[in-house]
């Protein structure tokens, strides 16, 4: 009879157990910048949209023999292979799409407009000339800062990394 019990009572505990676990699942976590200035640095599993006014672009593809291909398009733009992998981009009017697949993108410039859904990590830091230089704004799950700026914050002055999603 005890046997049966402890039997019935571990049964339960790891029905318990697993269903806990099921629970944690990864969660996607979205970024909106708009009118940046500076610094913008995405390492992710997901999808990437944006524009950069005048700047540059580098685009590390981490699961390269996936299907997933980065698109950059703009005016007086440059392409340089850095290397098996990474492609930097420099010119005005950048426009990126980068759908799926798993990226390390760093945009450095003015005019900066990202939209990320996705897993990951976001570094982010400002370009102020003076204390009271607009750098821009962004939000992390929230608000579209496109829609709504004055509901966003801020882009740090100083380094900052924030992670995106859950794991």
């Amino acid at each position: 009879m005890r046997t049966l019990i402890l039997l019935a009572c571990s049964l339960a505990g790891a029905a318990f157990l697993a269903a806990g676990a099921r629970a944690v699942e990864p969660v996607n976590g979205t970024l909106s910048v708009e009118h940046g200035k500076g610094l913008v640095m995405l390492e992710m599993r997901g999808s990437i949209l944006g524009r950069l006014g005048n700047g540059v672009v580098t685009v590390t593809d981490l699961t390269p023999r996936d299907r997933y291909t980065a698109t950059v398009r703009g005016r007086k733009m440059k392409e340089i292979h850095v290397g098996l992998r990474t492609t930097r981009y420099r010119g005005q009017g950048l426009r990126f799409r980068m759908l799926g697949g798993n990226w390390r993108v760093v945009l450095r410039g003015a005019g900066v407009d990202v939209s990320a859904v996705g897993r990951g990590a976001v570094t982010l830091q400002a370009d102020r000339v003076t204390p009271f230089d607009d750098a821009g704004v962004y939000s992390l799950d929230g608000v579209d800062c496109s829609l709504d700026p004055t509901s966003c914050t801020p882009l740090p002055d100083d380094l900052e990394r924030f992670a995106l999603g859950t794991q």
